[in-house]
């Protein structure tokens, strides 16, 4: 607001002062008011936000959740990939290949990313696809420029800052988070009940691979206990 230059200066830098305090207590009656309207409801009411206790933890009949401790089912992914085939190892019967193959971003990104039709292609496009419905799809986004739809797997609330590139460039590899994949066909969501097992990604289980991983001293050395402190901060995570 523009204070015309006839006021004399200390009422000019009185004005603002007032008018802030004038709109700060106009917000804050608007605001009791509109509390005032709002009854206390039950978790079944059609109220989109009750006032009303609160779980930390999701509810029981949500449709996704982002621990994986509920066994919640995940959706279907427009191809059936089979991560045993590809990523397992050789003598049983798998390719052995990297997950940083086709998850290529991890290594430099928040995300690790999913694979685009090409690079499924350039492997597949040699590949016979008689009587092999998956591969057909494959050849379809691709000769449609189209990419695939992938499902995302591990959804995490908003409010988590989880970056793959610091994880993976200090020497986390994936299973240690997503469990053995390479011996899983299409990708699932581990259920797991202990902070010891891979794929709970709930607080708990974060901060006691941050108190616990060796990577920490292997990176750190003198340091690392200074970084296992920065480690536990809540702005490393909630940023």
């Amino acid at each position: 607001m523009r204070v015309p230059r006839w006021v004399d200066p200390q009422t000019r830098n009185r004005i603002p002062r007032t008018l802030g305090r004038t709109f700060a207590a106009a917000a804050l009656l608007t605001m009791m008011g509109a509390c005032e309207t709002f009854e206390w409801a039950n978790d079944d009411s059609d109220v989109p936000f009750p006032r009303s206790d609160h779980d930390l933890l999701p509810p029981q009949d949500v449709d996704r959740v982002a621990v994986s401790r509920f066994p919640t089912p995940v959706d279907e992914q427009p191809i059936e990939f089979n991560h045993s085939i590809h990523a397992g190892a050789v003598e049983d019967g798998g390719m052995a290949m990297d997950c940083q193959y086709c998850h290529y971003v991890a290594r430099e990104s928040i995300h690790a990313g999913v694979p685009a039709s090409q690079v499924c292609q350039g492997c597949h496009q040699m590949i016979d696809t008689t009587g092999r419905p998956e591969l057909v799809k494959i050849k379809e986004y691709w000769d449609a420029g189209e990419p695939i739809p992938w499902v995302k797997v591990h959804d995490l609330p908003d409010f988590v800052h989880f970056n793959h590139s610091a994880h993976v460039g200090a020497g986390v590899v994936c299973q240690e988070c997503h469990g053995e994949m390479e011996k899983e066909t299409v990708a699932v969501k581990p259920v797991q009940e202990s902070f010891l097992e891979p794929g709970m990604m709930e607080m708990g289980w974060c901060l006691n691979c941050h108190k616990n991983h060796p990577s920490v001293e292997e990176n750190h050395g003198t340091d690392a206990s200074l970084r296992r402190a920065e480690l536990k901060d809540c702005y490393t995570c909630h940023k």
